[in-house]
């Protein structure tokens, strides 16, 4: 029976500060916990080579870790390092903006790897190591580390009495976590040389970042994920470079291109999708009483900068709440580098199979309050009274797979909540949607669900998609 190689870290301030590409960081990555094992077998003088490189190599790591809220972001001011310009240190400060993640509960993080009984050794001098971890993150992110072998029932209770969150490598989940692969180590070492030799004379050439690690997604047990596959919108034409964009207004006619590829490459790709093509990928769904699971297909409008202008240059192609991902990962696969037509026969854009980005994250990223970007139409009619567009916004969340028992609040208006949106009367729909009502839609969730959230009649082709509020 295999083992379990459970890596602890327990933080001694309930703040951490690391950072993701694209925002805070949680939990900390497996490669960001590999870093400080690497730092702290250097520190102790000790051969750990072997161990090391075993593993770098081992899968992605299952995570519990704390429950966590994202803390308020504060700007704090650091020196710049130019003191041969500047020598008073008051005079040379520079802003820096700070949004830590606030650590609830006080327990520690822990990641765990099954180990085969031949690997036994070299798991139980990585615990060793371990054990000598000080920092995780930033260097203030101090921490306690600990390192052990847990046998079948340790590792049982230790899960079912851990009262934080657990989280699995799911494929096509909306977090993205760094994790090692067979040459991170020595990769980690060459960055570090390239720091002690970033001054050469008067010349300062900055040290080069860690670039072996692969990105693994994420999902926490408990909350039902929707994968999704990630695509940017390229110039179709050959002699131009950069986004090709769309605006928002015709959000379903974009939807249409991606929807006319998916079907394309379903054709020919032989791919068993649940309840076949036809319904799952073309949404033919006929006279059938209850939606059976589909595509949506979510053009992303451009958000979360001041300079924003909502045009789309970004898609998401989702599976319905609670999909394994192997649909979004075939789409990921076949319509990566597949050119969008119009009706017209014109070619509008390249999809461009993409790793998440801060866009991208306003949308898929898990929460609790979320808005409109383009407007949801309701299924039904609301006779203009507002005891009925609740009771058809009740009727659409159950639609789109959600339960109105967690929803905590909402709120509707025809304004839009954000700068480059527009009032629903704008926005392009299909024949069959022109006579419903629409409106824009503020909700607040007792827990957090996970993005991408769409709502309405319109939810399969961009029309009531929501984005979290702290993106605005």
């Amino acid at each position: 029976m295999k083992d379990t190689l459970c890596i602890s870290i327990t933080f001694l301030d309930n703040l951490f500060h690391g950072q993701g590409d694209y925002g805070p960081e949680w939990p900390p990555s497996p490669f960001r916990l590999y870093q400080a094992l690497v730092a702290s077998t250097a520190r102790s003088r000790c051969d750990g080579d072997a161990e090391l490189r075993w593993f770098e190599q081992l899968s992605s790591p299952d995570i519990l870790a704390p429950l966590f809220q994202k803390a308020t972001s504060r700007t704090i001011f650091v020196p710049n390092n130019d003191s041969d310009k500047e020598p008073d240190r008051q005079k040379r400060l520079a802003p820096k903006h700070v949004r830590p993640t606030r650590i609830l509960g006080g327990l520690p993080v822990h990641y765990l790897w099954e180990v085969k009984p031949e690997d036994k050794n070299l798991a139980e001098k990585i615990a060793e190591h371990a054990r000598l971890i000080s920092t995780v993150g930033w260097g203030i992110d101090l921490v306690a580390g600990n390192g052990q072998l847990l046998f079948s029932k340790e590792f049982a209770a230790l899960k079912s009495e851990y009262r934080g969150d657990y989280w699995k490598p799911t494929k096509g989940a909306s977090l993205v976590l760094r994790c090692s692969k067979q040459g991170s180590l020595n990769d980690l070492r060459s960055a570090y040389e390239s720091s002690l030799s970033r001054f050469d004379g008067n010349i300062y050439k900055p040290a080069r970042r860690a670039r072996e690690f692969q990105e693994i997604s994420y999902a926490r047990t408990g909350v039902a994920s929707r994968p999704v596959a990630r695509f940017k919108l390229l110039k179709a034409d050959s002699d131009a470079e950069g986004w090709s964009a769309f605006d928002q207004r015709y959000a379903m006619h974009a939807a249409a291109m991606a929807r006319g590829i998916a079907c394309k490459q379903s054709r020919s790709s032989g791919f068993d999708f649940p309840g076949g093509s036809e319904t799952y990928v073309a949404g033919h769904t006929g006279a059938i009483a209850k939606m059976p699971p589909r595509f949506s297909y979510l053009p992303i409008p451009t958000i979360s900068h001041p300079q924003a202008d909502g045009y789309i240059r970004r898609l998401l192609i989702a599976e319905p709440v609670g999909g394994n991902g192997a649909c979004a990962q075939w789409a990921h696969h076949n319509m990566h580098l597949q050119t969008m037509i119009d009706t017209s026969g014109n070619q509008r854009a390249i999809l461009h199979a993409s790793t998440p980005d801060k866009v991208f994250n306003c949308y898929t990223q898990a929460g609790h309050s979320f808005h409109t970007v383009t407007p949801v139409i309701l299924p039904g009619y609301d006779d203009m009274k507002y005891s009925k567009v609740e009771k058809l916004l009740l009727k659409a969340i159950e639609q789109a797979g959600y339960s109105t028992e967690g929803l905590h609040d909402l709120y509707v208006q025809k304004a839009p909540f954000i700068k480059g949106a527009y009032h629903p009367r704008a926005y392009t729909r299909p024949k069959y949607l022109k006579s419903f009502s629409a409106t824009h839609v503020r909700l607040a969730w007792k827990q957090e669900i996970a993005g991408p959230l769409a709502l309405g009649a319109g939810r399969h082709c961009g029309l009531g998609l929501f984005a979290d509020v702290e993106c605005s």
